[in-house]
């Protein structure tokens, strides 16, 4: 279990109590608090973040909420050891294609920075004059394209983002990473649409598919602690996406 002192920011403009929430949620996403494990008391907690009790309680309070933590009467709080959708989008497909075993890579194509309104992408969902950054890249899998990213941030909470910040192989090609190593921008929640459409001209050369191909965009809308929308992206899926599932169905009622 990784132990830290890391005193929050007395003039942000968030609550204690959110901003420790944000940042004990960041343990449990990277997976410094493994599934099923314990979490630290809330004394110790309280001496880690340079705060009261109460701001504790409450941030625990919202994890057991969001089902990130639960508590146990008589030993205390333990990461719930169920895994996130693994088709969510706030989850990192480098992390996914790693663990099948599989080599993940990435081309990024490109960074820009400008007003939101001088973007061609329709209905981005931040004012027109808020400064955004799009960061666009190629997603690989043993080499084969599988998705072309457009991923939009508000430039504020990437100042100075560039190409360079990703790696073409390994964890750190993720923009999940990206964000939360480089950034430290915590993703929280936000909502997913799956669109079945057909490969348009500026889609098509980069995935080195035919102009009219069938694909999958997913776009997705992520926010912040604070409810602030921090990422928006369109994902244009040209490869079909497999992973195991199971069923585990609730015990048949007894017949009489």
């Amino acid at each position: 279990m990784t132990r830290e002192t890391s005193p929050l920011d007395r003039n942000d403009d968030r609550p204690l109590y959110q901003q420790l929430y944000a940042a004990l949620r960041g343990k449990v996403q990277r997976g410094e608090w493994s599934p099923a494990g314990m979490i630290p008391a809330e004394a110790e907690l309280m001496a880690d973040y340079g705060v009261s009790r109460i701001t504790v309680r409450a941030a625990l309070d919202q994890m057991v909420r969001d089902g990130l933590i639960e508590r146990q009467r008589g030993r205390g709080s333990f990461v719930r050891a169920a895994a996130p959708e693994a088709r969510a989008c706030i989850t990192s497909l480098t992390d996914q294609v790693l663990r099948s075993g599989r080599t993940p890579t990435t081309d990024v194509l490109g960074v820009e920075i400008r007003p939101a309104a001088r973007f061609t992408e329709d209905q981005l969902p931040f004012p027109g004059d808020e400064v955004v950054a799009r960061i666009e890249r190629v997603r690989r899998i043993d080499g084969r394209p599988v998705a072309l990213m457009r991923s939009f941030i508000p430039e504020r909470h990437v100042p100075g983002v560039s190409a360079s910040d990703f790696a073409e192989e390994g964890p750190a090609q993720s923009l999940l990473y990206v964000l939360e190593h480089r950034f430290g921008v915590l993703l929280d929640v936000g909502e997913e649409t799956l669109v079945p459409t057909g490969a348009e001209p500026r889609d098509a050369e980069p995935l080195r598919i035919e102009v009219g191909t069938p694909v999958a965009v997913k776009i997705c809308r992520i926010e912040n602690a604070a409810g602030e929308t921090t990422l928006y992206e369109e994902a244009i899926w040209c490869a079909p996406q497999t992973q195991s599932i199971q069923r585990f169905p609730e015990p048949l009622p007894a017949v009489r």
